[in-house]
């Protein structure tokens, strides 16, 4: 049996929190740690980070993941549809690979760490809140990233019995029904939490010749707590989730229908994933210490596609057929003591450790058959240690250090053809390994300027280690290097009234080998590559207006230029850095009037993104800038409480993502306009 870590997260970011109008009319609780059961205008706090409220996630309708893409500056999701298999999450022009490389940008539920990305819970529910961390984190808790994360908080154990029902139903038949509960158990500090959830939905695509984009989900959640003074705590429970998925939403560009899709055969694909986690928390003699096992089991069994998006099939351009079967589990296990509140030095020291494995089996027909079988294990230890000190009344420094060690494996078997000068079977196989150790430290110096006015910089350097790419049988392609980082943030907030807050931050990022998948022209090789300098830099805007109690109105900007430096062979130097868009805008107007009525209404935009292939020679392969109108109109009526959404109002044709590696560089189609009815009831 493996023994693995995680941990509680300590959060410590430096952006502002975007509010809205208080549903409740009651004062807003200020921000501890990131509990805010349920309040819409938490204050500002410079120890903090971006943060959506419960109320905003439900105005907004973020019910996954792909939902957050651009609402919080230069954060942005190359969604595939398919959960969170294959997406792409990128910030500060920072990103991980679809297939085989590290995250750049990592996810935490109630502060636990998930696994690899493309096993990431993509759908929301039950959430409080959601905070959003941009820069190097890995000084004060769990695992190491270089672009930043993402911490959902969901409803916690309570000693006060809560229960909800909601129930939703919108355009193409989406329906969705949610069951939440948390209360004691035995009055002695002994509480739980529940929440169930049943999604269903007919699709938005037009398949003429096979299934529809339909998706049927399940998911749960069981929390209990165990806290009985003295400052101990015992936290454990369990989730999980599946999903029955049709057709991908994977659409020609061709000028045609914009939803229309040729299959050969009906698509599918099914997923399930469960997870097991235990936290300790214990006040000692001037630390609290803190521990977090946790375990993440997911299993893709199978993912069926048909890759050339039609039913025309000859002797030359036969039918296309990818069949993946996946399975990854982890294990983590974290350490950590920090001092108590209010010292007069701030200090944490914590390890972390982890061991990952995925197997999988991908087998690929075009007249031909291809199949991949392959092992990828990564085992991480980590080590991190963070103080923190006032030097003045007005001047706050902070250090930190990590060290990490990581050690990778693959194990694979191709079996294929060689086409020239006839195709001919061969079987291909590959076993390496390797070790790659960093050292990561950070300086943060915030200083108060004048009374609502306080500024901050930061310089960090991290690594994402290296790994193995599966898909390709060429050995100069197999294997890909540590990708290294040295980022520099200067930002200020100003917090001079109650009625308005307004954050700004510059950013630059120094990157050398930088990590991204790359297919190769007239080949079915797929791999990690290393370009060998890029740059991002850039500038974020947080920040609203609340012109009257009833009224607010919140901003979020930013803007990356993140390019190609240096890449030897290529033909990307001085190009726009693939995945990343040019900028984010997301804008939002919510009211509340004394008589339970609100709403909001809001917009979100996605700069330019290109979709490079080796040569750079693609440049119209790229998703143009669009935008998306979301609004909401709701009434609170004693327990019950009813809204009208709409999704996409302006009914915009964009793509979520492009599948370069595919002839003709096919999209990901996103949603057209959803309109939709819910219902829901505390008591």
């Amino acid at each position: 049996m493996k023994l693995k870590i995680a941990l509680s997260l300590s959060l410590m970011p430096i952006t502002i929190i975007i509010g809205q109008a208080d549903k409740t009319n009651v004062d807003a609780p200020i921000l501890d740690e990131i509990a805010i059961e349920g309040a819409s205008i938490p204050e500002l706090d410079l120890s903090r980070s971006s943060i959506l409220t419960r109320d905003q996630v439900e105005d907004r309708q973020i019910n996954n993941l792909v939902d957050l893409s651009g609402l919080s500056p230069n954060l942005h999701i190359n969604n595939n549809s398919i959960q969170s298999y294959g997406d792409i999450i990128t910030m500060r022009g920072i990103a991980n690979t679809q297939l085989f490389g590290p995250a750049g940008v990592q996810l935490y539920v109630d502060g636990i760490p998930q696994a690899d990305i493309s096993s990431y819970s993509s759908t929301l529910y039950d959430v409080e809140s959601i905070e959003v961390l941009r820069g190097p984190q890995g000084h004060k808790y769990g695992k190491s990233v270089t672009g930043g994360s993402i911490n959902i908080k969901t409803k916690a154990p309570s000693d006060k019995q809560v229960n909800r029902i909601t129930a939703s139903y919108g355009t193409f038949d989406t329906q969705k029904y949610n069951l939440n509960s948390s209360g004691p158990l035995d009055g002695e500090g002994f509480s739980y939490s529940v929440a169930l959830q049943r999604a269903l939905s007919d699709g938005y695509i037009n398949n003429t010749s096979g299934n529809a984009d339909t998706s049927k989900t399940w998911h749960g959640s069981l929390r209990f707590l165990l806290d009985r003074g003295k400052g101990k705590k015992i936290g454990f429970g369990a989730n999980f989730e599946t999903h029955e998925l049709g057709v991908q939403p994977l659409v020609k560009r061709d000028g045609g229908d914009f939803y229309d899709r040729s299959t050969d055969f009906d698509e599918s694909t099914e997923i399930d994933r469960n997870q097991q986690f235990l936290t300790l928390e214990s006040e000692l003699d001037g630390y609290t210490f803190f521990s977090i096992t946790n375990r993440n089991d997911w299993s893709m069994n199978p993912n069926r596609v048909d890759l050339d998006t039609s039913t025309v099939n000859t002797m030359l351009n036969p039918a296309q057929t990818s069949i993946i079967l996946q399975d990854q589990i982890e294990w983590s296990q974290e350490f950590r003591i920090e001092s108590e509140q209010g010292s007069e030095v701030d200090w944490v020291l914590g390890a972390f450790y982890s061991d990952s494995e995925i197997d999988g089996d991908a087998t690929r027909s075009f007249g031909v058959t291809e199949t991949t079988v392959y092992y990828l294990e990564s085992k991480n230890i980590g080590i991190f240690a963070s103080v923190a000190k006032d030097l003045t009344e007005n001047d706050n420094l902070s250090l930190g250090l990590r060290y990490d060690n990581f050690e990778k494996k693959i194990d694979r078997i191709k079996n294929g053809f060689n086409f020239l000068p006839a195709p001919t079977p061969y079987t291909d196989s590959i076993s390496q390994k390797n070790n790659f150790d960093s050292f990561s430290p950070s300086l943060d110096w915030e200083r108060k300027i004048t009374e609502g006015l306080t500024g901050n910089i930061r310089a960090t350097y991290s690594e994402k280690p290296g790994g193995f790419s599966a898909y390709t049988t060429d050995a100069s392609q197999i294997s890909f290097s540590e990708e290294e980082t040295l980022s520099y943030e200067i930002g200020l907030l100003f917090t001079p009234t109650e009625s308005w807050g307004l954050n700004l931050t510059a950013f630059l990022n120094d990157i050398k080998n930088y990590q991204f998948e790359l297919p190769v022209t007239g080949s079915t090789n797929y791999y990690v590559a290393n370009a060998d300098e890029v740059t991002a830099k850039g500038i974020e805007v947080e920040g609203y207006v609340k012109p009257s109690e009833n009224f607010t109105f919140s901003v979020a900007y930013g803007l990356c230029n993140s390019e190609y430096d240096k890449f030897d062979g290529s033909g990307l130097v001085g190009k726009q850095v693939s995945f990343i868009p040019e900028h984010t805008l997301a804008l939002s107007l919510n009211y509340q009037f004394d008589n339970g009525l609100y709403g909001q209404v809001g917009t979100k935009t996605i700069g330019d993104t290109h979709y490079w292939n080796y040569d750079g020679s693609n440049a119209t392969d790229k998703i143009d800038s669009y935008t998306l109108l979301d609004a909401n109109i709701g009434y609170d009526w004693k327990d019950w409480q009813f809204s009208v959404f709409g999704l996409n109002l302006t009914d915009e044709e964009y793509y979520t993502s492009l599948v370069n590696n595919l002839p003709g560089t096919p999209g990901i189609a996103g949603s057209p306009r959803v309109v939709g009815l819910s219902i829901s009831r505390e008591f």
